[in-house]
């Protein structure tokens, strides 16, 4: 008996050596980059044949067909574009804003939007409110208003926003509202409005079954029903009272490049380095409307301990608050931008994130109209509907299993087979200022230039479209808008789509596919064509 166990320790011990030897070994072969890519490339394929399984054998959603599927509640724009100003014209702006923080947080389960945690993480405090704020403008044209609202969130579906835009339909018919949008703060810390970030596992027991009974009203998800019908609500009524409150006065902007506030995680190293103050001035001389446009992810605040925030959006609001004049915030291209505070010099016992705030409040309201540049009354929009194929098949079991709620069409037969709908706008204000609205985190290299070429890409293809703001006017500034009127995830290159288990490469785990970046892009060069602005 001793001669067996000493030998069956001799074998353990054998095979611990083996393992260890083979560990180190292995470790040691991951430094090289060829055979570390080989492993995570084959990793990847048993990852997506796993993915695969998974779509397989979830019951079949009813999503409709793409062939079969019926557009609604999707706006167009101006029909007619101007070049000048109508005579006698003058803008009209108004605004609202409504806090969506939810008041029993404490009484029942709100999860958190941003980080999966295990358990997921629910709202314990509030460190201040989430909102949402609208403006409503007019060029005095007689073509008709456009309202923009922003939620404080960290992205809203397709199907939501176009939910909202019917609460609205009326409204909009009777007032001549030719456009409706509306984008996401992408804030970290506010409430789960993507379904994605409660308890997984039963969310997908629930659904599984109320699916194959074809009880579609019965699937649960990380959304509160509750909160998000108030959301709703709660935006249309803030668009409504943007409207009804619009006064003629003066536009202003004024694109500031003077401090650091973002940097780039991701190569290539390309951002927006502007924060774009808009500026409102009625006439009446009443209350003044102040917008910053800029890109940098509202990240500061891990929800483990279940505090709530619109993180440093909310004190940018409370600087210009504190000027007389109301706020709304414009999330930008920011795939990968975080922000950058080593600029900030405030308060050492405040929270990094609350200064940094401030600090973008205090320069944007240091700048009065006599700083900035004079919008004429041309206010000219257009968006167009697009389909973008799924080949991220974790995007495609989230679809499936009812867990999101964007809106997707089948084009084939296999659990797979989806394109996601979605939409790009394009929108001028006066003779200078363009906007570009995306439905989700874009990549700033396709706005602003620097995709990788052949040579350097991850694909060995070249990326083939020019840069956004080369297909526009020159002598013009071009913004972007991102997670507008959709949130359909990362919006990368095509060309620098790769391998979601390398290095600096969470992006393509969490977007629609490796088309979106020139479905998205090509969409918009489409949608300049049509009102004739595409610059060859």
């Amino acid at each position: 008996m001793k001669k067996k166990t000493k030998a069956l320790l001799f074998g353990l011990g054998g095979i611990a050596a083996a393992g260890t030897a083979w560990s180190i070994w292995f470790k040691e072969k991951m430094k090289d980059p060829e055979f570390n890519s080989r492993v995570k490339h084959k990793g990847e394929a048993g990852l997506k044949r796993a993915l695969l399984g998974l779509n397989n054998i979830l019951p079949d959603f009813p999503h409709p067909s793409k062939d079969e599927f019926v557009s609604h509640d999707f706006y167009r724009g101006h029909e007619e574009f101007r070049d000048t100003s109508k005579r006698g014209s003058k803008w009209k702006m108004g605004y609202g804003r409504y806090v969506l923080t939810p008041d029993d947080y404490l009484e029942k389960d709100y999860y958190l939007g941003g980080y999966l945690t295990l358990p997921p993480s629910t709202v314990k405090v509030v460190l201040d409110d989430l909102c949402v704020r609208a403006v409503c403008l007019d060029d005095g044209s007689g073509r008709g208003s456009a309202a923009f609202a922003v939620i404080d969130c960290i992205g809203l579906s397709s199907k939501d926003v176009r939910t909202i835009r019917q609460l609205l339909a009326d409204f909009a018919a009777e007032n001549n509202i030719v456009s409706i949008n509306i984008s996401s703060s992408h804030c970290h810390s506010g409430v789960d409005t993507q379904g994605i970030w409660g308890p997984l596992p039963k969310i997908l027991k629930n659904n599984v079954r109320e699916i194959k009974s074809k009880n579609i009203d019965r699937l649960i998800s990380g959304r509160d029903p509750i909160y998000m019908d108030n959301l709703r609500q709660k935006t249309a009524q803030a668009i409504k009272d943007a409207f009804e409150s619009m006064k003629s006065g003066k536009f202003y902007y004024k694109a500031i490049d003077d401090i650091k506030y973002a940097r780039d995680k991701r190569e290539p190293d390309v951002y927006f380095k502007e924060i774009v103050k808009l500026h409102f001035v009625p006439d009446d001389g009443s209350r003044e409307i102040v917008g910053a446009m800029m890109a940098a992810h509202p990240v500061a605040i891990y929800p483990k301990n279940g505090e709530l925030s619109a993180d440093y959006i909310y004190y940018i609001e409370e600087e210009v608050n504190k000027a007389g004049a109301d706020f709304i915030f414009f999330q930008g291209a920011q795939l990968a931008i975080a922000p950058d505070r080593s600029f900030v010099d405030g308060d050492p016992n405040e929270p990094d994130f609350k200064e940094y705030g401030r600090a973008i409040g205090r320069h944007l309201i240091s700048f009065e109209s006599r700083d900035e540049e004079r919008i004429l009354p041309i206010l000219n929009i257009r968006n167009k509907e697009v389909f973008i194929p799924s080949d991220n098949y974790i995007m495609t079991a989230l679809l499936n299993a009812g867990i999101v709620n964007n809106i997707a069409v089948k084009i084939g037969d296999k659990a797979t087979d989806l394109m996601f709908l979605t939409e790009v706008g394009y929108v001028e204000l006066g003779k200078t200022l363009r906007l570009a609205m995306v439905p989700g985190e874009f990549a700033p290299e396709l706005a602003l230039g620097g995709t990788y070429s052949a040579d350097e890409s991850y694909t060995g293809q070249d990326w083939p479209y020019p840069p956004m703001k080369d297909m526009i006017a020159p002598d013009t500034y071009m913004a972007v808008i991102g997670l507008c009127n959709d949130s359909i995830g990362y919006i990368l290159p095509d060309n620098d789509y790769g391998c979601i288990l390398e290095e600096k490469r969470y992006e393509e785990s969490v977007s629609a596919g490796s088309q979106t970046g020139s479905a998205v892009v090509g969409a918009f060069q489409a949608a300049l064509e049509d009102c004739g602005r595409l610059v060859e």
